[in-house]
């Protein structure tokens, strides 16, 4: 298989999973954040905006690290077994996202 139809398959399979990445990541920001976020007047808001669109340029920079691993999988014999299984790196990689994600949260607050 050529290298144009394996990275078809990997933006098909990633980018489908990258809507829950996030959609994860936002429920943690809202229950740690949410509260101290909406009581803050439009300068916390607007500092609270900037923070965030920070962390999600980050979280999503990290979130490509699964194309090139997904795209040397599929490059082996193992490719079959590897496309049912790779839900396992996409869970892997939102379990270590948001251990971070609360570490970083929780150590620093909002206010």
């Amino acid at each position: 298989m050529e290298f144009k139809s394996l990275f078809a398959d990997a933006v098909s399979y990633w980018e489908r999973k990258r809507i829950i990445y996030n959609g994860v990541l936002v429920i943690l920001v809202a229950a740690c954040w949410g509260g101290d976020i909406l009581s803050g007047g439009p300068q916390q808001w607007l500092g609270a905006a900037f923070v965030l669109f920070l962390f999600a340029g980050v979280a999503n920079a990290l979130y490509c690290f699964a194309y090139p691993v997904d795209l040397a999988f599929q490059m082996t014999p193992l490719k079959e077994c590897w496309q049912r299984f790779r839900w396992l790196l996409f869970a892997t990689g939102v379990i270590l996202a948001s251990i971070l994600s609360l570490w970083i949260m929780l150590r620093q607050g909002m206010g």
